[in-house]
């Protein structure tokens, strides 16, 4: 008697095991369905959504414009009315390289609600380090981020600075920062070839006061 209902027990549970395997198989299937969708609708949304400052920065027509990251915008004089553009995507600082600063580069800035700094500088000689010193001073204050960074042409002057950036907030090796300042129509002939020299000076000696640092720490931490 009770072997038949223990055969009887076993066929059951042996019939309706297909279905359960099906239905336990079906559920990671319908999962992974479930997370593809989700990913590529994600993937979808972001790209046609690109960012405000993305969409305003195509607009802006100052010539070599360009824009490092998100605080950092860069490229050549503005025109008189083309500060507005640069007010338009957020931008409260200027610094304005030339020392031969246009007429009316700071009553521009000012009318944009910008902030105006100019630090005078050479498009073709080593820059003094009180020029170096007030442009990270500038930079490392908040409330005057995002800036713009100027000169003649952002080529120069901008692309040195733009190194001297990269290597304080980024950490960039020089080969780095350089390609990107040719990225920006850095050129060395004409007279411009201290502009070159100079970053790559400023970066050896900033990597070998960091090297320093590094080997100071370690000789206190062994000790």
């Amino acid at each position: 008697m009770y072997g038949s209902s223990l055969k009887s027990s076993l066929k059951t549970i042996s019939n309706t095991m297909p279905g359960i395997r099906t239905a336990i198989t079906s559920v990671p299937l319908v999962i992974m369905a479930f997370a593809i969708c989700s990913f590529a609708q994600a993937k979808s949304s972001v790209a046609s959504s690109p960012s405000t400052a993305s969409q305003s920065s195509a607009k802006v027509t100052i010539k070599n414009f360009g824009q490092m990251n998100s605080n950092f915008f860069r490229g050549a004089q503005p025109k008189d009315d083309e500060y507005k553009e640069l007010a338009a995507l957020g931008v409260k600082a200027i610094i304005d390289l030339r020392d031969d600063p246009m007429p009316f580069a700071k009553s521009a800035a000012e009318a944009a609600k910008i902030r105006y700094f100019n630090i005078p500088m050479s498009d073709k000689h080593y820059p003094k380090q009180e020029a170096i010193d007030e442009f990270l001073k500038i930079i490392k204050d908040p409330s005057n981020g995002p800036f713009y960074v100027h000169c003649a042409g952002g080529r120069h002057r901008t692309g040195l600075m733009g190194a001297v950036y990269r290597f304080n907030h980024d950490g960039w090796d020089y080969q780095k920062a350089y390609e990107e300042m040719k990225k920006y129509d850095y050129y060395s002939r004409g007279g411009h070839g201290d502009i070159k020299k100079y970053v790559q000076q400023y970066w050896q000696r900033l990597h070998t006061k960091d090297a320093r640092a590094s080997s100071a720490s370690i000789t206190v931490q062994t000790k």
